[in-house]
């Protein structure tokens, strides 16, 4: 039994997985070639941060990266810097980031620990979750070993350099998450970033048993693809590595549905889920950073070149009116040229797009309606709004109370 087929077997073993022996003795490559790629793009602002010989921390400060670097690894006080980058691996999810200095060897590992929790829905699976760097050459190399905590959504690796780091999955179902109007269709694939022998949740490694190389995704072989499933409305047409999605019809308001494929191994259920929001006929709006609310509505032309959005539920009576069609319109409250009022039912209140200073001035709000398109009765109009301030108004006495910012999104369909 020759280096190479103990070394993988070693790495086999960590994911509870045997591996075959073919006659010559040495289990074949297969996947995707290494594919080199350009340097991420800065997407965001240099910080840097002092550290001793005595070891410290520091985190980026959108608090997705924290850089752990023990006593002993570096031997005088060193300026440490991180950049927010774009993401440029084929597997890759979510943004990344450089880190400096480039041509430090550290004397002990540093620790790298990446929070995916608000990219869960954008992964297939935390299974088959890693990290990753870029080489010189462009290639993006995923790192082994790597120490998952699904409770706290934290990711670490180890590491002796810095470099351009970026979190990836090595198996994808793309899209990993969408969304859609009714009636709409969605493609589906599942693909793979990287080499394997016998299961795909056990990925050969480099001789270092480290690294490896990622390439370009490549559809799995359909005999890996065990079965599909839909959770939720709508229709799923799938075989082998692709599929199909079809949203449902109709829908009053926002809906979601999941397709999940589940792949063929030995000693693992493996399932990759695209998490699909379908945006139904319906207003959705809020006040501040208050939830979101949703209720039906519909646009329409009144009388010469007025038009009008409109809806309502047992709480909201909501109407929007602006002169024209498509465009961007900003609130002009005199004479009701561009307006909007929301009549809450429950508490005999309204939000205007006006508000009223200290001295009884009316001025209108900030904000504006943008309508996208516009097209013949029947068919569906697409917009969004925002109100900054809006004036809060008693409906008993009419003057008002309070202010508050509004916005919100539209897809409804034009009446008249």
């Amino acid at each position: 039994m020759n280096k190479i087929f103990l070394l993988l077997c070693t790495a086999l073993l960590v994911f509870n997985s045997s591996c075959k022996k073919e006659k010559n003795g040495e289990i074949p490559y297969k996947g995707p070639e290494p594919v080199s790629r350009p340097a991420g793009n800065p997407d965001g602002a240099l910080q840097s941060f002092q550290i001793g010989a005595a070891g410290g921390e520091f985190t980026t400060a959108d608090g997705k990266l924290k850089v752990i670097i023990p006593a002993g690894a570096i031997s005088e006080l060193t300026n440490f810097q991180v950049q927010p980058i774009t993401n440029t691996a084929d597997a890759g999810v979510g943004g990344g980031y450089r880190l400096f200095p480039h041509d430090l060897t550290f004397a002990k590992p540093v620790t790298l620990e990446f929070n995916y929790e608000e990219l869960v829905d954008s992964i297939a699976s935390e299974d088959v979750l890693s990290i990753a760097y870029q080489s010189d050459d462009g290639i993006w190399h995923m790192v082994r070993p790597h120490y998952l905590d699904k409770v706290n959504k934290t990711i670490q690796t180890p590491t002796t350099h810095f470099s351009d780091w970026v979190l990836v999955t090595w198996l994808k179902l793309i899209p990993a998450s969408a969304e859609l109007s009714t009636s709409a269709e969605l493609p589906l694939k599942v693909l793979n970033f990287h080499p394997y022998s016998d299961d795909l949740l056990a990925p050969l490694v480099s001789s270092d048993n480290s690294t490896l190389p990622l390439g370009e995704g490549k559809p799995v072989p359909a005999s890996l693809i065990k079965k599909w499933q839909l959770n939720g409305p709508g229709k799923l047409v799938a075989s082998g590595n692709s599929g199909t999605y079809t949203a449902p019809a109709t829908a009053t308001s926002e809906t979601s549905a999941t397709v999940v494929a589940e792949l063929k191994s030995e000693a693992h259920q493996l399932l990759l889920l695209s998490n699909i929001k379908i945006i139904g006929e319906a207003i959705r709006y809020r006040y501040g950073n208050g939830e979101w609310r949703m209720i039906p509505g519909h646009v329409g032309v009144t009388l010469g070149n007025q038009s009008g959005l409109g809806g309502e539920d047992e709480e909201d009576v909501l109407t929007i009116i602006w002169n024209g069609t498509s465009g961007t319109y900003n609130w002009n409250y005199d004479g009701g040229k561009v307006a909007m009022t929301i009549t809450n039912q429950a508490l005999t209140k309204y939000y205007v797009a006006f508000v009223e200073n200290n001295t009884g001035e009316i001025v209108n709000s900030g904000g504006s309606i943008t309508i996208d398109n516009w097209g013949p009765v029947g068919s569906i109009v697409t917009g969004r709004f925002t109100v900054s301030p809006s004036g809060l108004r008693s409906g008993l006495t009419g003057k008002q109370i309070d202010t508050e910012s509004i916005e919100g999104t539209f897809r409804v369909r034009r009446a008249k």
